[in-house]
């Protein structure tokens, strides 16, 4: 750390009452006393951070300073695109200033003072009035929106950015002079703090004081000039200047997580004037583990002249400064890079800081520090606009009067999971209009706490009860376990979540629960339940792991299976709460040996293995006829009764091993290791087929789920799919295209012959005929990568007959980006298009697979995206592909001779019926409601010319 005072920054030896340092980092601005006027004086940032430039005369060191204010100038804020710097002062005015070219505009202020000419020239474009007593804080909102002014005649005042000098609300409350303003990092709130010894938080939607906190300021006496408090980059700590804990001075801190107020930063022997974090959420190693961590930055100066910088990670202060200026500490500003501090004294002197990335850490991204913003609030940084315009409109249809104040639901693709979606591992809890999650780091610090409670972990239900202490008893329900929703929430070391509800100062016993956040869409893709190499990926308790993720128990005594190719080929074919053979019947896959990991090589079935289905089971046991031709092998159907009793039904012999076999309700399969391919009736054990060769041993073999196709894959990659009924095949081709270096873990096919595979290396394809091609299911792909994860429940979809793209997809090894970094759930600058090219890749695939629910589900879903983040034009083009050749017809001049009549449905689905789930997704979102009328009118003059729209009994939109 290096300290540098220069001596060339003053004010004619005035005082220096504020300092901020543009965005760019190239200059910086002060504001005080001048002559006979208030002084802002706009600098180079060169000759403060760098000898050689200071001792160039070259390189200019006022670049300009403006006198227009008639009194003292208390505060100077750049604006956060650094095109705009605000100014306030004792003459009661807000002065907006703007860069113009040389020697263009002209006008006030467009000139330096003092008799030198000015390098740059900045102009005064508004004027602010509205005040009644002098400005003494200011402060830009989250994307320059408004900017808000603070003054002693006990009001705040939220200027329009946009439309200036435009007052949007004036703030009234306070009893006191208004020493304070700080904005929320998302836009939510504003903070005041004032002299009547009382910090206030208020809501932007309503400009309603949202929280008034007075107990740690009750000792506090008005000996500030100012009180300039600020809210930390995450959002999650409001630290006050001025307050008391046990007779001495302290900053206070105060969580958003309930507003609490228990934790303090002490050390200051006089009262604290200003505090201001760093612009940027730091990032760095942990010393003694190495882990990532991601903690808050803070300056604070007080009247004792001492300067101290707290992180967050740490125990005591980074640094304590004393007897830095002859006054004061009156202001605080850090440059833009993260690693430069100006501070200005009531003395007239500045400070410069310069710090290092071994001292502070490394920076967070913008984009990292949106996507943190998106997890922790729903939204990012930036205000959106359009949400503001759209939260004044007026609202012309009374569609949306009953929609327009609830969130968004997103679409569910299993209906029963309506009822029993359960609170994220991420847990959300509602402050407000906010859904926040809680960094762990507390602000450490030689910190006075007044309790420990710690924050309570996320439960869907809770009986929260207050002491007369003011202690909390929580009585948690039980819920069932929960994945960690992979990598993508634990990312970030040091994000813990909470999901506790707060300000309610009742006694009496509440009932807390936790509701889906509005901007996630919890969708039909799990994480990944198991990887290809057969690794758990489920973050459960380390007790319980084992228990987590043994296969299922079962009544009668069987031994576990040998091969995880079978045992995958199980669960996707069968799974007990999906699908159900009927009541006679019940799909086993047993073998006797220990469990080994697929190789890709078809491997010989060591001692004797089973398949059941129904009553019949099919048993293979390998090398066990020793003749003078060679060794053969036995296969045996057995009927099992049911007391139980196996009863023989029939055996043959093979003259190679068996590599792997399928059964299914009539037929069963067996591949040898030569190559060899027989088809048996199992009940009769007659071969269906003569006995077939191919280039290579078969890898996998299945069934369809009604048992009439049978499919095999080899360790070439050869794919055949056969119609055993017809004996004849349905498929041939080669799987060795996209297998480049893996080899086939799972094979299923489905009743219509559509091949589903899934490979080592997580990739997922399946074969469409019509194409001659294999589509991609799931890939390390970022936009599929982003879209699975982004869609996804908390337990995995398997049920391969009515959702096989989901659950083809949930076998997919891939997960969210490596821990050192956030995961790419959201971004602004990317986000939307990737997500809408997911599910529109997702309702091509539907298409193709012929499955007509998760159809239904993608359609619902792209209409859930287009309404939160669609554009007009996409909007219009989905709903008139919907509206399709019935739309067309309308036209007199063309005829329905060319349409093809099916055009009107997909897979058997209306398009109607699709289009009002659209629609009704647009229905949430006041800014669509002209659009929505538009196509609504459309759709209702078709379904009465259609005469109902095609029989349904249900209303128009629901």
């Amino acid at each position: 750390m290096k300290i540098f005072q220069p001596n060339w920054v003053h004010h004619d030896e005035k005082s220096i009452f504020s300092i901020d340092i543009h965005p760019s980092g190239e200059r910086f601005a002060t504001g005080g006393q001048g002559c006979d006027s208030g002084r802002v004086v706009i600098w180079n940032m060169a000759p403060v951070l760098s000898e050689q430039a200071e001792a160039n005369k070259s390189v200019p060191r006022v670049l300009c300073q403006m006198d227009n204010h008639l009194a003292c100038v208390n505060c100077v804020r750049w604006s956060g695109n650094g095109l705009m710097l605000a100014s306030g002062g004792d003459d009661k005015l807000v002065m907006i200033w703007k860069k113009t070219l040389s020697g263009s505009g002209g006008g006030i202020g467009a000139f330096g003072g003092g008799g030198g000419k000015s390098v740059e020239h900045w102009r005064c474009i508004s004027t602010l009035r509205g005040h009644a007593g002098d400005v003494l804080d200011l402060a830009w909102s989250p994307q320059d929106r408004w900017i808000a002014s603070c003054s002693v005649d006990n009001t705040i005042i939220v200027w329009d950015a946009q439309q200036f000098p435009k007052i949007v609300h004036v703030l009234k409350g306070h009893t006191g002079l208004v020493k304070g303003v700080t904005w929320d990092p998302v836009g939510k709130f504003v903070a005041s703090q004032s002299d009547d010894r009382s910090l206030k938080v208020w809501k932007t939607t309503d400009w309603s004081c949202f929280k008034t906190i007075t107990e740690p300021f009750e000792e506090c006496g008005g000996t500030t000039h100012i009180l300039r408090l600020s809210w930390s980059p995450d959002g999650q700590y409001l630290v006050s200047a001025h307050a008391m804990n046990g007779g001495g001075p302290t900053a206070q801190i105060i969580e958003r997580d309930g507003w609490k107020c228990d934790k303090d930063f002490v050390g200051h022997r006089k009262a604290v004037t200003c505090v201001r974090f760093h612009n940027s959420i730091l990032k760095r190693s942990a010393p003694k583990t190495n882990k990532l961590q991601q903690y808050c930055c803070l300056a604070v100066g007080a009247r004792d002249r001492s300067l101290s910088i707290w992180l967050t990670a740490l125990q005591r202060p980074l640094v304590v400064i004393h007897d830095l200026f002859q006054d004061s500490i009156l202001d605080l500003s850090w440059s833009c890079d993260g690693y430069t501090l100006l501070t200005c004294s009531g003395d007239g002197h500045i400070a410069c800081l310069q710090f290092t990335a071994q001292e502070l850490g490394t920076p967070l991204s913008e984009e990292d520090k949106n996507i943190l913003y998106q997890r922790m609030y729903g939204k990012n940084a930036n205000i959106d606009l359009t949400a503001q315009a759209e939260k004044e409109m007026i609202v012309e249809n009374s569609d949306f009067l009953n929609v327009s104040k609830s969130n968004p639901l997103p679409p569910t693709l299993i209906p029963q999971q309506q009822q029993q979606q359960q609170p994220q591992l991420g847990g959300m809890r509602q402050d407000g209009a906010d859904k926040v999650v809680q960094p762990a780091s507390q602000p450490a610090a030689a910190i006075k706490s007044s309790s420990s409670l710690a924050a309570p972990t996320p439960i869907l239900k809770q009986i929260e009860t207050k002491t007369a202490d003011g202690k909390r008893r929580i009585t948690p329900m039980f819920i069932p376990l929960n994945d960690d929703n992979g990598p993508a929430l634990h990312a970030t070391n040091n994000i813990m979540p909470s999901s506790i509800e707060f300000g309610s100062k009742s006694s009496e016993t509440s009932t807390v629960e936790i509701k889906q956040r509005a901007h996630e869409e919890p969708t039909i893709i799990p994480p990944p339940a198991e990887r290809a190499t057969g690794e758990p990926t489920s973050k459960l308790d380390n007790r319980l792991k084992k228990m987590a993720t043994a296969p299922p128990q079962k009544a009668e005594p069987m031994t576990v299976p040998t091969d995880p190719q079978q045992q995958q080929q199980q669960q996707l074919s069968a799974p007990s709460s999906t699908i159900q053979p009927a009541a006679n019947q019940k799909l086993m896959d047993r073998t006797r040996q220990p469990a080994t990991y697929p190789t890709g090589k078809a491997t010989v079935i060591q001692g004797h293995s089973f398949k059941a289905f129904g009553e019949v089971r099919v048993q293979i046991q390998n090398n066990t006829v020793k003749t003078s031709y060679g060794t053969l092998s036995r296969v045996v159907g057995v009927v099992v009764t049911a007391q139980r009793v196996e009863r023989k039904l029939w055996e043959t012999v093979v003259g190679s091993p068996i590599v792997c076999f399928a059964v299914g309700a009539k037929y069963a399969i067996v591949c040898s290791q030569d190559h060899t391919i027989r088809m048996v009736d199992i009940k009769t054990g007659t071969p269906v087929f003569p006995v077939l060769s191919l280039t290579s041993p078969a890898v996998l073999s299945a069934f369809s789920s009604n048992s009439q196709l049978a499919g095999v894959v080899t360790e070439s990659g050869i794919l055949r799919i056969w119609s055993v009924p017809e004996k004849a095949v349905l498929l041939s081709t080669s799987c060795a295209e996209i297998m480049s270096g893996s080899f086939v873990t799972i094979l299923h096919v489905s009743d219509k012959g559509m091949p589903f595979i899934v490979l080592s290396n997580g990739s997922s394809y399946s074969y469409c005929r019509k194409l001659d091609s294999w589509m991609l299911i799931n890939s390390s792909d970022p936009v599929i990568r982003h879209g699975l994860i982004g869609n996804k429940t908390n337990a995995p979809v398997r049920n391969i007959k009515t959702y096989p793209l989901s659950t083809i997809q949930s076998y997919g090894s891939f997960s969210g980006p490596k821990t050192n970094s956030f995961a790419e759930l959201h971004s602004a600058a990317w986000q939307t298009s990737a997500a809408i090219a997911f599910i529109e890749n997702q309702i091509k695939i539907c298409e193709m697979i012929a499955s007509p629910a998760e159809l239904k589900y993608w359609y619902s879903m792209l209409g859930f995206q287009l309404a939160l983040n669609g554009s007009e034009e996409k909007i219009r083009q989905v709903l008139d592909d919907l509206l399709g050749a019935s739309h067309n017809s309308l036209d007199p001049c063309r005829t329905l001779a060319g349409d093809d009549a099916d055009d009107r449905s997909v897979l058997g689905i209306s398009k109607q019926l699709l289009m009002e789930d659209v629609l009704n997704h647009l229905k949430t979102q006041t800014k669509w409601q002209r659009i929505y009328t538009e196509y609504l009118d459309q759709l209702k003059f078709l379904k009465e010319r259609d005469g109902g729209g095609g029989g349904r009994d249900k209303p128009l939109m629901e």
